[in-house]
Protein backbone atom coordinates (compact mmCIF):
# COMPACT_ATOMS: atom_id res chain seq x y z
CA UNK A 1 0.00 0.00 0.00
CA UNK A 2 1.30 3.35 -1.06
CA UNK A 3 1.98 5.84 2.44
CA UNK A 4 1.52 9.90 1.14
CA UNK A 5 2.43 12.09 3.65
CA UNK A 6 5.03 12.09 6.87
CA UNK A 7 7.79 14.42 5.52
CA UNK A 8 9.26 15.92 8.39
CA UNK A 9 8.79 12.97 10.61
CA UNK A 10 10.96 11.06 8.56
CA UNK A 11 13.84 12.85 8.24
CA UNK A 12 14.30 16.52 9.45
CA UNK A 13 17.55 16.66 7.24
CA UNK A 14 15.30 15.70 4.10
CA UNK A 15 12.74 18.24 5.23
CA UNK A 16 15.07 20.83 5.01
CA UNK A 17 16.28 20.11 1.98
CA UNK A 18 12.93 20.00 0.52
CA UNK A 19 12.34 23.01 1.86
CA UNK A 20 15.22 24.95 0.36
CA UNK A 21 14.27 23.45 -3.13
CA UNK A 22 10.64 24.95 -2.52
CA UNK A 23 11.60 28.43 -0.95
CA UNK A 24 14.31 28.55 -4.65
CA UNK A 25 11.30 27.19 -6.35
CA UNK A 26 8.82 30.40 -5.56
CA UNK A 27 8.62 32.88 -7.88
CA UNK A 28 8.39 35.98 -5.08
CA UNK A 29 11.18 36.72 -3.83
CA UNK A 30 11.83 35.53 0.40
CA UNK A 31 12.62 39.10 1.49
CA UNK A 32 9.18 40.48 -0.37
CA UNK A 33 7.44 37.23 1.19
CA UNK A 34 8.78 38.27 4.74
CA UNK A 35 8.40 41.98 4.07
CA UNK A 36 4.30 41.61 3.26
CA UNK A 37 4.01 40.23 6.85
CA UNK A 38 4.66 43.90 8.15
CA UNK A 39 1.27 45.05 6.46
CA UNK A 40 -0.72 42.24 8.45
CA UNK A 41 0.13 43.06 12.01
CA UNK A 42 -2.73 45.25 13.12
CA UNK A 43 -1.57 47.31 15.90
CA UNK A 44 -4.62 48.32 16.70
CA UNK A 45 -5.72 45.92 18.77
CA UNK A 46 -2.44 46.18 21.36
CA UNK A 47 -1.40 47.85 24.16
CA UNK A 48 -1.59 51.91 23.99
CA UNK A 49 1.71 53.32 22.18
CA UNK A 50 4.59 54.01 24.38
CA UNK A 51 4.38 51.10 26.56
CA UNK A 52 5.94 47.23 26.46
CA UNK A 53 4.47 44.91 23.86
CA UNK A 54 4.35 41.38 24.49
CA UNK A 55 5.24 39.27 21.73
CA UNK A 56 5.17 35.38 21.66
CA UNK A 57 6.16 33.44 18.48
CA UNK A 58 5.49 29.75 18.03
CA UNK A 59 8.04 28.09 15.49
CA UNK A 60 9.64 30.80 14.84
CA UNK A 61 12.33 29.05 12.95
CA UNK A 62 15.39 31.58 11.82
CA UNK A 63 13.43 34.76 12.65
CA UNK A 64 13.32 36.36 8.94
CA UNK A 65 9.31 37.16 9.56
CA UNK A 66 9.32 37.76 13.66
CA UNK A 67 12.01 40.42 12.75
CA UNK A 68 9.45 42.43 10.49
CA UNK A 69 6.90 41.96 12.62
CA UNK A 70 9.17 43.22 15.19
CA UNK A 71 10.23 46.57 13.56
CA UNK A 72 6.49 47.05 12.58
CA UNK A 73 5.67 47.14 16.27
CA UNK A 74 8.69 49.35 17.43
CA UNK A 75 6.98 51.94 15.18
CA UNK A 76 4.43 52.19 17.84
CA UNK A 77 5.99 51.21 20.92
CA UNK A 78 9.34 51.92 22.60
CA UNK A 79 9.72 48.56 24.22
CA UNK A 80 9.01 45.00 23.54
CA UNK A 81 9.46 41.64 25.02
CA UNK A 82 9.85 38.91 22.77
CA UNK A 83 9.48 34.91 23.69
CA UNK A 84 10.52 32.87 20.55
CA UNK A 85 9.64 29.50 20.80
CA UNK A 86 11.72 27.32 18.65
CA UNK A 87 12.36 23.14 18.68
CA UNK A 88 15.56 23.42 16.31
CA UNK A 89 18.91 24.84 18.21
CA UNK A 90 20.15 25.37 14.50
CA UNK A 91 17.86 28.03 13.56
CA UNK A 92 17.71 29.76 17.28
CA UNK A 93 21.31 30.53 16.22
CA UNK A 94 20.74 31.54 12.99
CA UNK A 95 17.83 33.74 14.62
CA UNK A 96 20.63 35.17 17.35
CA UNK A 97 22.62 35.74 14.11
CA UNK A 98 19.81 38.23 12.97
CA UNK A 99 19.61 40.19 15.53
CA UNK A 100 22.80 40.54 16.71
CA UNK A 101 23.59 42.27 12.87
CA UNK A 102 20.42 44.31 13.30
CA UNK A 103 21.00 47.88 15.57
CA UNK A 104 17.15 48.56 15.17
CA UNK A 105 15.93 45.88 17.77
CA UNK A 106 17.94 46.86 20.63
CA UNK A 107 14.71 48.39 22.40
CA UNK A 108 13.37 44.18 22.10
CA UNK A 109 14.44 41.30 24.48
CA UNK A 110 14.61 38.45 23.77
CA UNK A 111 13.71 35.44 25.66
CA UNK A 112 15.05 32.15 24.30
CA UNK A 113 12.47 28.97 24.73
CA UNK A 114 14.50 25.81 22.78
CA UNK A 115 11.25 23.51 22.97
CA UNK A 116 8.16 22.62 20.78
CA UNK A 117 4.98 23.59 20.96
CA UNK A 118 3.32 21.16 22.87
CA UNK A 119 6.88 21.23 25.32
CA UNK A 120 6.49 24.64 25.98
CA UNK A 121 2.36 24.88 26.36
CA UNK A 122 3.23 21.99 28.94
CA UNK A 123 4.78 24.39 30.94
CA UNK A 124 1.54 26.49 32.03
CA UNK A 125 3.37 29.94 31.62
CA UNK A 126 1.07 32.53 33.19
CA UNK A 127 2.36 35.46 30.78
CA UNK A 128 -0.01 37.06 28.86
CA UNK A 129 1.12 38.64 25.17
CA UNK A 130 -0.38 40.92 23.39
CA UNK A 131 0.66 38.99 19.89
CA UNK A 132 1.22 35.41 19.25
CA UNK A 133 1.97 34.17 16.01
CA UNK A 134 2.36 30.71 14.54
CA UNK A 135 3.30 31.51 10.58
CA UNK A 136 3.37 27.67 8.62
CA UNK A 137 3.52 25.77 11.99
CA UNK A 138 0.56 24.10 12.44
CA UNK A 139 1.40 21.78 9.73
CA UNK A 140 3.82 19.97 12.40
CA UNK A 141 2.07 20.02 15.87
CA UNK A 142 0.14 17.13 17.05
CA UNK A 143 -3.05 18.59 17.58
CA UNK A 144 -3.88 21.64 16.05
CA UNK A 145 -6.39 22.93 17.93
CA UNK A 146 -4.87 22.51 21.34
CA UNK A 147 -2.44 24.66 20.28
CA UNK A 148 -4.81 26.74 19.08
CA UNK A 149 -6.82 26.81 22.45
CA UNK A 150 -3.40 27.35 24.19
CA UNK A 151 -2.33 30.51 22.01
CA UNK A 152 -5.70 31.76 22.83
CA UNK A 153 -5.25 31.06 26.65
CA UNK A 154 -2.66 33.36 26.38
CA UNK A 155 -3.59 35.96 24.39
CA UNK A 156 -4.26 39.15 26.84
CA UNK A 157 -7.49 41.15 26.36
CA UNK A 158 -7.54 43.33 23.22
CA UNK A 159 -4.97 41.36 21.76
CA UNK A 160 -4.34 39.18 18.60
CA UNK A 161 -3.41 36.18 17.02
CA UNK A 162 -1.84 35.39 13.64
CA UNK A 163 -2.08 32.71 12.23
CA UNK A 164 -0.58 31.12 8.55
CA UNK A 165 -1.45 28.57 6.61
CA UNK A 166 -1.81 27.41 2.45
CA UNK A 167 -4.89 28.38 1.73
CA UNK A 168 -7.12 25.42 0.34
CA UNK A 169 -8.39 27.18 -2.31
CA UNK A 170 -5.10 27.38 -3.90
CA UNK A 171 -4.11 24.95 -6.73
CA UNK A 172 -1.51 23.53 -4.62
CA UNK A 173 -4.16 23.03 -1.65
CA UNK A 174 -6.19 20.80 -3.80
CA UNK A 175 -3.40 18.94 -4.70
CA UNK A 176 -3.62 18.06 -1.05
CA UNK A 177 -7.15 17.34 -1.47
CA UNK A 178 -6.10 15.30 -4.66
CA UNK A 179 -4.15 12.96 -2.52
CA UNK A 180 -6.20 12.26 0.07
CA UNK A 181 -8.91 11.45 -2.21
CA UNK A 182 -6.97 9.37 -3.59
CA UNK A 183 -4.92 7.56 -1.23
CA UNK A 184 -6.80 8.33 2.24
CA UNK A 185 -8.26 4.57 3.02
CA UNK A 186 -7.38 3.85 5.96
CA UNK A 187 -5.05 6.22 8.30
CA UNK A 188 -7.08 9.36 8.24
CA UNK A 189 -5.54 10.92 11.26
CA UNK A 190 -2.36 10.91 9.06
CA UNK A 191 -3.86 12.18 5.78
CA UNK A 192 -5.45 14.99 7.70
CA UNK A 193 -2.45 16.06 9.47
CA UNK A 194 -0.08 16.05 6.47
CA UNK A 195 -2.12 18.23 4.54
CA UNK A 196 -3.76 20.69 7.36
CA UNK A 197 -4.80 23.71 5.54
CA UNK A 198 -6.18 27.83 6.52
CA UNK A 199 -10.07 26.06 6.42
CA UNK A 200 -8.77 23.91 9.25
CA UNK A 201 -7.86 27.52 11.55
CA UNK A 202 -10.95 28.81 10.74
CA UNK A 203 -12.87 25.53 11.70
CA UNK A 204 -11.67 25.94 15.10
CA UNK A 205 -12.14 29.91 15.28
CA UNK A 206 -15.87 29.31 13.83
CA UNK A 207 -16.66 26.74 16.46
CA UNK A 208 -15.06 28.56 19.37
CA UNK A 209 -17.22 32.14 18.39
CA UNK A 210 -13.84 34.07 17.83
CA UNK A 211 -14.34 36.97 14.88
CA UNK A 212 -10.97 37.16 12.76
CA UNK A 213 -10.07 38.37 9.26
CA UNK A 214 -8.27 37.59 6.14
CA UNK A 215 -5.38 38.48 3.54
CA UNK A 216 -4.35 36.24 1.00
CA UNK A 217 -1.53 36.17 -0.96
CA UNK A 218 -0.89 34.28 -4.36
CA UNK A 219 2.82 33.18 -5.57
CA UNK A 220 3.51 30.93 -8.18
CA UNK A 221 5.46 27.52 -7.69
CA UNK A 222 7.90 27.19 -10.81
CA UNK A 223 7.68 23.39 -10.83
CA UNK A 224 9.06 22.62 -14.20
CA UNK A 225 11.56 20.87 -12.61
CA UNK A 226 9.78 18.67 -11.58
CA UNK A 227 8.80 16.77 -14.30
CA UNK A 228 12.56 16.25 -15.45
CA UNK A 229 13.76 12.65 -14.26
CA UNK A 230 16.98 13.24 -13.76
CA UNK A 231 16.54 16.20 -11.20
CA UNK A 232 17.45 16.24 -7.82
CA UNK A 233 15.95 19.34 -7.33
CA UNK A 234 12.29 18.08 -8.75
CA UNK A 235 12.56 15.51 -6.65
CA UNK A 236 13.03 17.09 -3.53
CA UNK A 237 10.08 19.78 -4.68
CA UNK A 238 8.11 17.18 -5.41
CA UNK A 239 8.60 15.89 -1.53
CA UNK A 240 7.66 18.89 -0.23
CA UNK A 241 4.52 19.78 -2.60
CA UNK A 242 3.56 16.18 -1.70
CA UNK A 243 4.61 16.49 2.49
CA UNK A 244 6.16 13.12 1.39
CA UNK A 245 9.26 11.63 1.42
CA UNK A 246 11.13 10.14 -1.64
CA UNK A 247 7.85 10.33 -3.16
CA UNK A 248 9.06 9.87 -6.89
CA UNK A 249 9.85 5.84 -5.68
CA UNK A 250 6.32 5.90 -5.58
CA UNK A 251 5.26 5.60 -9.06
CA UNK A 252 1.45 5.56 -8.58
CA UNK A 253 1.54 8.96 -6.47
CA UNK A 254 3.83 10.66 -8.61
CA UNK A 255 1.22 9.52 -11.57
CA UNK A 256 -1.32 11.13 -10.07
CA UNK A 257 0.47 13.99 -8.72
CA UNK A 258 2.30 14.86 -12.07
CA UNK A 259 -1.06 14.57 -14.00
CA UNK A 260 -2.65 17.25 -11.26
CA UNK A 261 0.28 19.59 -11.99
CA UNK A 262 -0.21 19.27 -15.94
CA UNK A 263 -4.09 19.76 -15.81
CA UNK A 264 -3.76 22.99 -13.14
CA UNK A 265 -0.41 24.85 -13.90
CA UNK A 266 -0.55 27.46 -16.39
CA UNK A 267 2.87 27.75 -18.88
CA UNK A 268 4.34 31.28 -19.24
CA UNK A 269 7.56 31.45 -21.38
CA UNK A 270 8.40 27.70 -20.28
CA UNK A 271 8.08 27.32 -17.28
CA UNK A 272 5.38 25.23 -15.45
CA UNK A 273 3.39 27.54 -12.48
CA UNK A 274 1.38 25.92 -10.03
CA UNK A 275 -0.28 28.65 -8.22
CA UNK A 276 -0.12 28.87 -4.05
CA UNK A 277 -2.27 31.08 -1.87
CA UNK A 278 -0.95 31.79 1.69
CA UNK A 279 -3.80 32.74 4.00
CA UNK A 280 -3.34 34.96 7.19
CA UNK A 281 -5.95 35.01 9.46
CA UNK A 282 -6.04 37.51 12.47
CA UNK A 283 -8.15 36.72 15.30
CA UNK A 284 -8.98 39.32 17.91
CA UNK A 285 -9.76 38.69 21.60
CA UNK A 286 -12.03 40.98 23.29
CA UNK A 287 -11.76 42.79 26.73
CA UNK A 288 -13.50 41.69 28.87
Amino acid sequence: MVTVGGLIEHSQERYLAAFTSFVAALETSQEHYRQSYGSKVPDSTLCEAGTDVRVLGIGSGSGGIDIVILKKLLQRHNSMYNRVVEPSGEMIERYKTLVRGDTSLGAVKFDWRQQTAEEYFQTKEDTKFHLIHAVHVLYHVDDPYATLRDMWEQLADGGCMLVAMESDKSDWGNLGHKLKDTFGQGDHDHLKRSFRMSGDVKQWLDSAGISYVTAEDENNINVTECFKEDSEAGRLLLDFLTNTPHVTSEPQITAVVLEYIRCNSSVVDDRILLKSVNEVIVAFKKCT
